[in-house]
């Protein structure tokens, strides 16, 4: 009922189809309300779907995750660093937008950790300004620039913040290819993951409960609710429209999608980010797997080897075989691989060496590069290694050696008639 509910709603307010050059191969037939969108394999890192992701769109909430990376890069204690909350760190704060409900508890003191489960559930502006706060040494502006040095470290060149919280401001921006940069560098910090998969958090000794606003893993909300979805972030303004950061994993394969400016409807209350995120990922799990294009014992090329007695030769294998991402139905036709290797092989060769590269294509896009090994071991003939090389030499120096031969026959030449010269002349003198 869950998947038959959100396919109908799917159909309702439909913007744009899926249009990328980089996916095409893959053929998503998923039509996304989204204004931008990025899919990517996080196994292989390949892109298999994206729309309008270099596209500068404001990012709402999604910016804590920068806020996220920030505060736990620049506080090594974040269970037993406590932080109090002041008046003047909530100053400014817009009691309408989404909070952890600090504000009744100024003067009490909260751990980092527990102000981060505030940041990351209900998309708490109010633990933002704490956190920004404390980090930034009572100054904020601070804190947003320590965010955009990030940024700029991790690449992200179509990024910048005015802001630790993300309320809409015409200088603060983000790209779909941006935040998937940055949510895959927070998912390797401590307790990323295990924060943005959880539903609920109980905050010590409060009555507060804090509640996910990602439905995407939360069972009671059937709408929106998938079950491979591992954890997420999401985002709203009316500027920024629906925004959503996911991931999800389905025997074995692991994704992750970004969704930025769905359209929202208050009448309605469809969060068109969640449904899109949904499809694509029923199409990527149902349509695209690894599919091996060169076996670990597959010959790819066979070389003479040089410096044996007789014919001796390699079987070149890719080291490890080579799997790609690619549609369940692929066309062979359409796989072609490019070798780069030398013309023969010289002994002594070991196993695993590498002699070279083979490079996979489908459909003439790169899937794939491999170095090309030799998977045995072969001996060298010491006598047939020296006659080589006596050979060599001479061929190589038959120059020099016709020179130098040249001048000992002159040599010789020179003194067998200067030796025929002098023995005449004692012929002469013995005789008068």
């Amino acid at each position: 009922m869950k998947r038959l509910i959100t396919f109908a709603l799917s159909l309702i307010l439909i913007i744009s189809m899926c249009v990328s050059v980089s996916a095409a191969e893959y053929g998503c037939d998923v039509e996304t309300s989204s204004t931008a969108v990025y899919l990517e394999n996080l196994d292989s890192g390949t892109v298999v779907f994206e729309k309008s992701a270099d596209q500068k769109l404001p990012p709402a909430s999604l910016t804590k995750i920068m806020t996220y990376i920030v505060v736990v890069e620049n506080i090594p204690d974040l269970e037993n660093t406590k932080i109090k909350v002041t008046a003047e760190a909530l100053a400014g704060l817009d009691p309408q937008s989404s909070v952890m409900g600090l504000e009744k508890y100024i003067g009490d003191e909260f751990s980092v950790l527990e102000l981060l489960y505030g940041l990351m559930l209900p998309s708490g502006n109010d633990a933002a300004l704490v956190l920004a706060n404390y980090v930034g040494d009572g100054v904020v502006e601070n804190f947003v620039d320590m965010m955009n040095r990030k940024a700029g470290q991790l690449g992200c060149t179509s990024t910048h913040f005015v802001n630790p919280h993300g309320l809409y401001d015409a200088n603060h921006y983000s790209t779909a290819y941006d935040l998937a940069t940055i949510t895959k560098y927070a998912l390797e910090k401590p307790y990323y993951a295990e924060i943005t998969s959880t539903c609920t958090y109980k905050l010590v000794g409060k009555s507060e409960v804090l509640e996910t606003t990602n439905y995407m893993i939360n069972p009671n909300y059937t709408m929106y609710y998938y079950d491979y979805t591992q954890g997420g972030k999401t985002g709203f303004t009316d500027e920024a429209g629906k925004c959503l950061i996911t991931t999800a994993q389905k025997d074995d394969y692991n994704y992750l999608c970004v969704a930025l400016g769905a359209p929202y409807s208050y009448t309605e209350d469809i969060n068109f980010a969640m449904i899109d995120s949904y499809h694509l990922y029923e199409w990527a799990f149902n349509n695209i797997s690894f599919i091996e294009l060169l076996s670990d014992t597959e010959t790819i090329k066979t070389l003479p080897v040089e410096f044996v007695w007789g014919d001796k030769f390699v079987d070149l294998v890719a080291d490890g075989g080579l799997k790609a991402l690619l549609p369940n139905d692929y066309d062979e036709a359409l796989v072609k691989t490019v070798l780069d290797v030398p013309t023969h092989v010289s002994a002594p060769v070991k196993k695993g060496q590498v002699f070279g590269t083979v490079s996979v294509y489908y459909n003439d896009e790169l899937v794939g590069t491999k170095n090309v090994i030799s998977p045995e071991d072969i001996e060298r003939d010491q006598t047939n290694y020296l006659m080589h090389r006596f050979i060599g030499f001479v061929v190589n120096n038959v120059i020099w050696l016709t020179i130098v031969f040249a001048i000992v026959v002159a040599f010789i030449v020179i003194k067998i008639n200067s030796n025929r010269k002098k023995k005449k002349r004692q012929a002469r003198y013995r005789y008068r």
